[in-house]
Order: structure tokens, then C-alpha cells, then sequence
């Protein structure tokens, strides 16, 4: 009896100790699951948190890179093709850029130039790597260099040609078609023109149109057709009536000046002049403004104002030297020796030629050579007549 009762209440113990046990079980794996599935939701969580947070980065990236490419580039925007880098999300890339365009504010074109050409392997694609071929080339202009620039931009114009990417194409003609002006192949310059013109007028693109027509008339001008470069220079202006670009109605008007100073008519040529100064003052574009002014400088100077002349083209030598526009300060030097000749101070007039054409020289502007070439042998003639 006390056999039976206790191996019957033992299994009952048994039974009742395995379902507490089974109950102890279940309750632990179910509070394990419990908590697995909190881990994976704040897993979840902290992941989406973490992508959200990754994509604000990448749109404050984004965001404050389309912002600095605006602000440096401002009308300058019509002679670069950017394609998407302004929205790039890439931190090798925008990092680049970033440092190339605060190098380019500063006018340290040099610099730029550096990290754009260490960005040009990063590039995702044909149609980017136009956009920063395109940016090295554009600041390649900026320091006079402009043999290396024609062959960035040929580069440039090849890739868009074998893609076919018109917008990046008309860009890099237009560009190419402005060294090789500056360089004295006007024959190459209204080729590249001319091509650029025929592929805005395809796009519909009425500012490209009128800065193809500003840079056709500056290649007739540079083959002595002047009609047909004034034709150009007003079809400009005309199509700028309807976008109202205070760098082409600056341009258009001030070669229109230039013309008429040619034809010798002074006081026409300073009235354009005057309002193409007015207009470039509103780009807030230094490098615009210090051009036009040393135009109508050089008018004041044929029409006798030789001091205000003078005062004007130092203004404009400082302007360029502060933003490092080297062509620009040739420019400015060559005109400088030309009111020191007037002045008959042919010693300081010819200190003046031979600097001027050591950069034309080191720029490649084979036109403006041979004007230095010219002044600098009348100066030396008028010295020894002075038995210097």
C-alpha cells in the first residue's frame, strides 16, 4: 500500500513537476521571441533612423553644392556644362568640387584646376566627364592658358560627338571657338561657331544663340568683316530683348563700341561703350566690368582724355590682377604702354609693350604678339632718336 501510493503519487509529482517545467520552458522561449522581435524592430528602427539621417546628409550635400555652384559661376553658367555634379551625392566627388569651386571664388584658378582634374576619374559617366573636362578648361581660360584649354576642350568635344550629347557639345564649340579667337585662328573660331550656332537653333535655346552670335561677330571682326560682325553683335541684342542677360547686352553693345571706335566715330563708340559698362556693372562680374572699362578707356585716350585714360586702365589692371585674369592684365599693360607713348615716356611705354608680350606670349595670342612686336620696335626707334 504505501509502495502503490507512492509510486502513483510519484508519477503524479513527475507529471506535475515536467508541466511545470514545460510551462517554465514555454514562458521563457516566448519571452525570448518577444524580445528577438523588439531587438529587430529597434534594429529596424535605428537602420531607417540611421538612412534617414544619411539621406538629410546627402541632400544638405547636395543642397549647399548647387547653392556654391550658382554663386560662383553666376552668368558664367552659360559657358560651362555641369550635367548633374552640382547634384552629385558622391563624398569623394563632392568634396572636390567643394574645394575646386572655394578655389575658384578666390580666384585661385590654378588650384581648381587640380582638383577637378582629380575628380575627372570619378566621374560616372561620358556626359560628366564633359561637365569636368569642361571646368578644368574653363579655368584654364581664366589663368591665359589657352593651348592647354583648346586641347581640354577638343577632349571634351570628342566624348559629346561619340554620345552624341548635343547640350554638352554646343558648350564645348562655343568654348573652343573663344581660344581659338583669342589664339588669331579665325578660321577655326567661325567653324566651331557656326557649328555651336546651328545646335542652339536645333535646341531652341535663345541665350545660347545670342552668345553664338557675339562670338561669330568677334571672329569677323578678328578677319576684318566688320558689316558682318555688327550684324551679328544686333542679332544678339535682338534676341536678347526676349531673355534680358546683362552679359550678352553688355557684350553685344560694347563690340558695337569697339566698331565704331574702328570706324572713328568716338562719340558713338562711347555712348555704347558707357552703356555696356552700366550693363556689366549689373553681372557683378569683375572680370566683365574691368573689360569694358578698359574699352572705353582706350577711347578716352584716342579722343585726348589721356588722364582719365590712364586712371581707368589702372583700375582695370588692378581688377584683373586681383582675380588672376592673366589675359586681362597683358590687356591692360599693352594699353597702359600706349598712353606712356602718347606721353612720349617711350622708356616706360616700351617696359610696358615687352611685359605685355611675354604673357600674350606665354598665352599663345599670336594677334596680340605681333601688335606688341609692332609697338615695341616703334618705341625702340623713337629711344634711339633720343639717344637712349
Amino acid at each position: 500500500m504505501p509502495w502503490e501510493w507512492l509510486t502513483t503519487n510519484f508519477l503524479i509529482i513527475l507529471s506535475v513537476v515536467g508541466g511545470i517545467g514545460a510551462v517554465v520552458g514555454i514562458g521563457w522561449f516566448v519571452w525570448f521571441v518577444v524580445r528577438e522581435i523588439s531587438k529587430g524592430k529597434r534594429r529596424k528602427q535605428d537602420e531607417e533612423q540611421r538612412k534617414k539621417e544619411r539621406e538629410e546628409l546627402k541632400k544638405d550635400i547636395t543642397s549647399d553644392l548647387e547653392k556654391k555652384f550658382r554663386e560662383v559661376l553666376k552668368e558664367e553658367l552659360q559657358n560651362v556644362y555641369l550635367d548633374g555634379l552640382p547634384q552629385t551625392t558622391d563624398p569623394d566627388k563632392s568634396k572636390l568640387f567643394d574645394e575646386g569651386l572655394d578655389a575658384m571664388k578666390e580666384y585661385r584658378h590654378a588650384e581648381a584646376i587640380a582638383k577637378f582634374q582629380e575628380a575627372l576619374p570619378l566621374a560616372s559617366d561620358d556626359s560628366e566627364r564633359c561637365a569636368i573636362l569642361n571646368l578644368i578648361g574653363f579655368n584654364q581660360c581664366k589663368i591665359g592658358n589657352f593651348k592647354e584649354a583648346k586641347n581640354t576642350f577638343q577632349a571634351m568635344i570628342n566624348i559629346a560627338e561619340a554620345t552624341k550629347h548635343d547640350d554638352a557639345l554646343v558648350v564645348g564649340l562655343g568654348n573652343i571657338g573663344i581660344v581659338f579667337d583669342t589664339l588669331g585662328d579665325a578660321e577655326n573660331a567661325l567653324d566651331a561657331h557656326l557649328r555651336a550656332l546651328k545646335i542652339d537653333i536645333k535646341m531652341g535655346d535663345l541665350l545660347g544663340q545670342a552668345k553664338q552670335y557675339i562670338n561669330l561677330g568677334s571672329a569677323y571682326f578678328l578677319s576684318n568683316e566688320f558689316e558682318r560682325a555688327r550684324d551679328s553683335f544686333e542679332e544678339a541684342l535682338r534676341i536678347n530683348e526676349k531673355i534680358r542677360n546683362h552679359s550678352i547686352q553688355a557684350n553685344a553693345l560694347g563690340n558695337i563700341g569697339i566698331l565704331y571706335r574702328i570706324q572713328g566715330d568716338l562719340d558713338r563708340a562711347l555712348e555704347f561703350l558707357e552703356k555696356a559698362l552700366d550693363e556689366a556693372e549689373q553681372t557683378g562680374e569683375r572680370e566683365i566690368y574691368a573689360d569694358w572699362l578698359s574699352n572705353l578707356a582706350v577711347v578716352n585716350d584716342t579722343k585726348g582724355e589721356h588722364g582719365k585714360a590712364f586712371r581707368r586702365l589702372k583700375q582695370a589692371l588692378e581688377i584683373n590682377k586681383s582675380i588672376g585674369n592673366t589675359g586681362g592684365e597683358a590687356y591692360q599693360i599693352f594699353n597702359i604702354g600706349n598712353i606712356y607713348y602718347g606721353w612720349q615716356e617711350f622708356d616706360k611705354a616700351l617696359s610696358h609693350f615687352q611685359q605685355a608680350r611675354t604673357i600674350f606670349e606665354r598665352i599663345g595670342s599670336v594677334h596680340m604678339i605681333k601688335d606688341c612686336d609692332q609697338n615695341i620696335a616703334i618705341t625702340q626707334q623713337k629711344l634711339a632718336e633720343q639717344g637712349k
